[in-house]
């Protein structure tokens, strides 16, 4: 305690003192003891003094309060405090809201470096912290300390102020964010995707770690870095997702973007072509990709949103965004979104050759064996959606072929791809098992695209029954 604080608490006994001649001050010493341990042993004997001269009727001038006694630590507070002053950093923020009756707020977590404190501004106050940025060092003046839901909180109503003594500077309260597990992130936009009911920002954060934002449609769209406060978070098998609310607080920042490398976005972005797909028994299916090396991928779809879009891209070149890697290889997110890099299908002249499945890669013609046939179908919002599957056989190997040709389907099972929606699931069922059992054992001359290493797979562009 430095000696202008020893000298101003002396005057401030001398004063209890001349006021209450009646009272000694071994008694008032015990009066401080007891205000302590009213407290629960957290305050400092300065702080039970202040408090003590109040209740005795001592007016305790507060420009004359040296600010290191009535600048408290948040360790110190209870509940039960007011008038007090609070020093430290803003390290996440909501944006201003209004009550139903029209009062404006704002929530922010504080902290002195030790410890974090949750905050509540009102009416002028709020409207004055609106204009502060995470990271800025803040003074809180004639706060008043309260009991919520089991934990404290600080609350800055009618009386109390808050002053910025220090700009922003996130850089160096990088490690309080973690530390107090603060609800404040630091972006870099890489991709933005504008949908009817939201906006998809595929962006990396601090640690260069890949992170889905979700916006409400009418936001405005920030570029580069920007600080993100107050969100809700869930993940997708490692995928971080962030939701913005209407209490959500944006600031775009005016720093460089950062130096990740290209590799960061591989976590959740893929290329390739879009080959074909399948369709799951219930929901969803399996996106199959051609990869820039010739590779086959395939992505998992547990839902039915993105089925049409994978079917309108057939043949042509998309990148993938919004994919997790799972134990068993690429899961479409619900925030899954097809950029498309060809402006239509590209299906160029193929020369088939002739070759036996065993050593058969690329581009082939083949006769071989129908040994299974299956027709799956759905109808979304009046688009049908279909795969057919099935195995062949030509006496050196049998592979699992699969067609989205409507050509395939009409060659097949006489069925446009258009009558799909018009036929139940019944029918339908009865219809693939019927061909399925007349066609088992028949001879079919098949052209197509063999992919695949170990699991190889037929992509069937023409067949036709012998």
């Amino acid at each position: 305690m430095s000696v202008m604080e020893e000298e101003y608490l002396e005057e401030l006994v001398s004063e209890i003192l001349r006021k209450h001649p009646s009272m000694t001050r071994q008694e008032l010493e015990r009066l401080i003891e007891e205000k302590v341990q009213e407290f629960g042993g957290v305050i400092r004997r300065d702080a039970a003094l202040l408090l003590v001269a109040k209740e005795l009727g001592v007016a305790v001038h507060r420009e004359k309060v040296p600010r290191s006694l009535t600048t408290l630590r948040v360790r110190d507070l209870a509940a039960g405090f007011r008038g007090v002053d609070l020093e430290g950093y803003v390290i996440e923020r909501s944006s201003l809201g209004s009550t139903r009756e029209g009062k404006p707020y704002l929530r922010f977590l504080f902290t002195d470096g030790e410890d974090s404190i949750r905050v509540m501004a009102w009416d002028d106050v709020a409207r004055a912290a609106a204009s502060v940025s995470v990271g800025a060092r803040v003074l809180l003046r004639r706060a008043s300390v309260v009991q919520r839901r089991g934990r404290l909180e600080v609350v800055l109503g009618r009386g109390s102020s808050l002053e910025v003594r220090g700009p922003s500077s996130l850089p160096s309260i990088i490690d309080l964010l973690s530390r107090f597990k603060a609800r404040t992130e630091i972006l870099e936009v890489k991709k933005v995707f504008r949908e009817v009911e939201r906006t998809v920002l595929f962006c990396l954060d601090r640690g260069c770690n890949p992170v889905c934002l979700v916006l409400p449609p009418d936001e405005d769209i920030p570029g580069g870095k920007f600080v993100l406060s107050n969100f809700s978070e869930e993940r997708f098998k490692g995928l971080r997702v962030l939701k913005c609310g209407k209490e959500c607080f944006l600031e775009v920042l005016k720093e460089p973007t950062s130096g990740c490398p290209p590799s960061a976005l591989q976590e959740f972005v893929t290329k390739g072509r879009v080959a074909g797909y399948i369709l799951f028994g219930k929901l969803g299916g399996r996106l199959f990709l051609i990869t820039e090396s010739g590779q086959l991928a395939d992505l998992a779809m547990f839902f039915d949103a993105h089925l049409p879009t994978a079917k309108r891209y057939l043949g042509r070149v998309v990148e993938l965004w919004g994919v997790a890697r799972g134990k068993t290889g690429l899961v479409a997110s619900h925030f899954l979104q097809f950029l498309p890099l060809e402006e239509q299908a590209y299906t160029p002249e193929l020369r088939y050759a002739e070759k036996p499945l065993l050593t058969a890669v690329g581009p082939v013609a083949l006769r071989a064996t129908l040994v299974s046939l299956k027709l799956r179908s759905r109808c979304l919002d009046g688009e049908p959606l279909f795969h057919i599957l099935a195995l062949v056989d030509d006496g050196t190997a049998s592979v699992q072929a699969l067609s989205n040709s409507p050509s395939v389907l009409r060659e097949l099972y006489g069925v446009e791809e258009s009558d799909l929606c018009e036929m139940s699931s019944e029918a339908i069922e009865k219809i693939s098992d019927y061909i399925a059992s007349e066609l088992r054992g028949a001879d079919l001359r098949l052209e197509g695209l063999l992919v695949g290493a170990v699991n190889k797979l037929l992509l069937i562009h023409r067949v036709e029954v012998l």
